[in-house]
């Protein structure tokens, strides 16, 4: 008769059981959620309207920097957002915006505004104000975007997903700092 016997560390299974749920919930969300982010920040950047010239002003803070054509979309961005994201929670937030130091004109091509003054016919702005404003259409960049690849966003995080958490199943020690 041959006798066999398997000793299994039931202690050393849990715990690392537990890192791994520590990861799945403070580790996978932030990676799905980059993923998914980047999507948006692209596809933002990609609708963005180019300045072509045509609606330069002539004078007023253009004589000093000109207008560069592409600068909204450098200056379109994905930034982890501390005040809505709840890491003890599992709940990570990414927004995907513009630097409105580097192009403070992003929120008037996103949601159109009101021109109250009176632009002279060589395109020289001037200080006459107009006798009823005129409003000036939106070039809406963002919320196209993220109505546009959502569905894409969403299949991309999931994919990150999965391929981290079978980055973490293959490679136990990475589950060490979880435990």
């Amino acid at each position: 008769m041959v006798e066999s016997a398997i000793e299994f560390d039931m202690e050393s299974a849990l715990k690392s059981l537990d890192a791994l749920g520590a990861a799945a919930k403070a580790h996978l969300p932030r990676s799905m959620a980059v993923a998914a982010g980047t999507v948006f920040r692209d596809e933002a950047k990609a609708r963005a309207p180019v300045f072509d010239g045509s609606t330069a002003l002539k004078g007023g803070a253009n004589v000093k920097k000109p207008p560069k054509p592409g600068l909204l979309q450098e200056a379109i961005y994905l930034a982890f957002s501390d005040n809505r994201s709840k890491p003890e929670q599992g709940h990570f937030v990414y927004s995907v915006a513009w630097n409105s130091s580097k192009a403070p004109h992003g929120h008037l091509l996103e949601f159109g505004h009101w021109r109250y003054n009176e632009i002279h016919p060589g395109g020289l702005p001037m200080k006459q104000p107009l006798e009823e404003p005129v409003w000036v259409a939106a070039k809406p960049f963002l919320r196209p975007a993220y109505d546009a690849v959502k569905p894409l966003a969403i299949s991309a995080g999931m994919e990150r997903g999965k391929e981290r958490a079978t980055e973490l199943l293959a490679n136990p020690e990475l589950l060490e700092q979880f435990k």
